[in-house]
């Protein structure tokens, strides 16, 4: 068979080319966008949203903290208070009566008052102890003796209740002369904190921390990344532990686990504690990943989609471009610079496998009177037909070309020159009583036949000369009819 294919195509290395652009110009972008997301957040993390928690959390404390503290100022200014004080404690069971009510109403810890005069240490429960200078368990209170202020909050163990960790508002009772008659006030336990802390981890997303001046982790929310009692046994920001510690509001980043911790730290010192707010670089991220994914699937699908745009595009330019470059633009037949490839492969091809092919070449006959009497436009309509008429009378594997002006020429393959003639008869009677050919001239419309079979060490202008003075045979002999070399 004659191989007439069309050019080597170069579609598929120019779709891959579109497609590698498109892909990599949007997954660059997409990346460098998300990077650049990424270092914004971190930046806006470490300088400003961190940093704003721990302020709002600073802020909340106080405000957490102003009931117990009103409280307690209620406390220390009750006529009650400084009248059993004043007349001398003589009925302790009154007091202690008087505090548990303060402790049920309010929902706190404990509730206490030790007087000046006698140093007895009044609880919800009854008296516990005598207050004495010698005891370092009771410095808080000759620290609280002292005050310039009206009251005070610390964070001690509360003997009386199994050296419970509690937030005490220690509040100074005075008379109207400003005299010292007693300190009295409520405690928080550290469960009860802790439930603060919760709601401050609920309400800002990160994880909250209160530690003491040596650094021990008294308070955490639920499911914090921190599980160690102090920060510098703690794995990873144990390196940085002590300028944590040393630095009254700062932010600082540490690894854990293979992930990255940003945190915000501000000392309390009205309490005397520390708060740390951390959140985990993943979490914070997790938006602007899940938008980068969500856009790079996205992406990728419109770029599916422009691509079968373009392929269809391409594929449809190019094939009309290969049209253009292998067909003959009236007939549609191949042209030809297509012809003389395959006439120059079936040549050298004969010198390996012998299979004989022939080479029919012909024209209209007269057509230039054809031209001059129905015009040039009726001229190319008889081309046209009889192009039409011709490609039916061929096989598959045969190859007909239109050579040039009214003349064409068939490769037929694999056939030898008396079946060529056969063939070249078939033709020239299709023509000859073709319906369609006899409409547009009026009249029969003839060709003139030349047919020769390739033979080995032939050249194709050699088998060409041979079919082309055949030709010229035939129209010598009268035309309408074929002749073989």
């Amino acid at each position: 068979m004659v191989d007439w294919s069309r050019p080597k195509s170069v579609r598929a290395p120019l779709i891959a080319i579109i497609s590698i652009i498109l892909v990599a110009g949007f997954s660059v972008t997409n990346l460098v966008s998300y990077y650049v997301s990424k270092t914004e957040i971190r930046a806006s993390l470490a300088n400003s949203e961190l940093p704003l928690t721990s302020d709002n959390i600073y802020s909340e404390i106080q405000r957490d903290l102003l009931p117990p503290v009103f409280v307690s100022s209620v406390m220390a200014t009750d006529t009650f208070v400084q009248d059993w004080l004043k007349k001398g404690e003589l009925t302790p069971v009154e007091m202690t009566r008087y505090l548990d009510e303060i402790r049920r109403k309010y929902g706190f810890f404990t509730s206490f008052l030790v007087s000046e005069e006698s140093r007895k240490y009044y609880h919800f429960s009854g008296i516990s102890q005598v207050v004495s200078q010698d005891d370092s368990r009771d410095e808080w209170y000759f620290r609280v003796r002292s005050l310039d202020q009206s009251y005070e909050l610390n964070v001690d163990f509360n003997e009386e209740q199994g050296d419970a960790l509690t937030i005490f508002i220690n509040y100074r009772v005075v008379d109207e002369t400003g005299e010292l008659l007693a300190v009295t006030g409520v405690g928080l336990d550290v469960q009860s904190v802790s439930k603060i802390v919760d709601r401050y981890k609920d309400h800002f997303g990160r994880h909250v921390y209160f530690l003491d001046e040596d650094g021990n982790i008294l308070v955490r929310s639920e499911g914090a990344t921190l599980t160690e009692s102090n920060i510098s046994l703690a794995a990873g920001i144990s390196v940085i532990a002590e300028e944590i510690m040393a630095t009254e509001h700062g932010g600082f980043e540490y690894e854990r686990d293979g992930e990255v911790l940003l945190l915000s730290t501000r000392n309390i010192p009205e309490l005397k504690l520390r708060v740390l707010v951390e959140q985990s670089e993943s979490d914070a991220l997790e938006g602007i990943f899940q938008s980068t994914l969500t856009n790079l699937i996205v992406g990728l699908a419109v770029i599916m989609v422009t691509l079968l745009v373009v392929v269809v595009a391409v594929n449809r330019f190019h094939s009309r471009l290969e049209w253009m470059a292998t067909r003959d633009s009236l007939t549609g037949l191949v042209n030809r610079g297509v012809f003389d490839a395959s006439l120059e492969r079936e040549t050298k091809l004969l010198k390996r496998d012998p299979t004989p092919f022939s080479l029919i070449l012909f024209d209209i006959d007269h057509f230039k009177r054809i031209n001059d009497g129905l015009g040039h436009l009726n001229g190319d309509r008889i081309l046209q037909a009889v192009a039409n008429v011709t490609s039916h009378s061929v096989r598959d594997s045969d190859l007909l070309c239109r050579w040039g002006g009214e003349e064409f020429v068939i490769l037929v393959s694999d056939c030898d020159v008396d079946s060529a003639m056969a063939r070249a008869e078939t033709i020239r009677t299709s023509i000859e009583e073709s319906a369609e050919i006899h409409r547009i001239g009026g009249a029969a419309v003839t060709v003139s036949l030349g047919v020769t079979e390739a033979r080995v060490g032939d050249t194709p202008d050699d088998i060409l000369a041979r079919a082309d003075k055949a030709l010229y045979e035939a129209k010598e002999q009268g035309r309408n009819q074929a002749c073989r070399a």
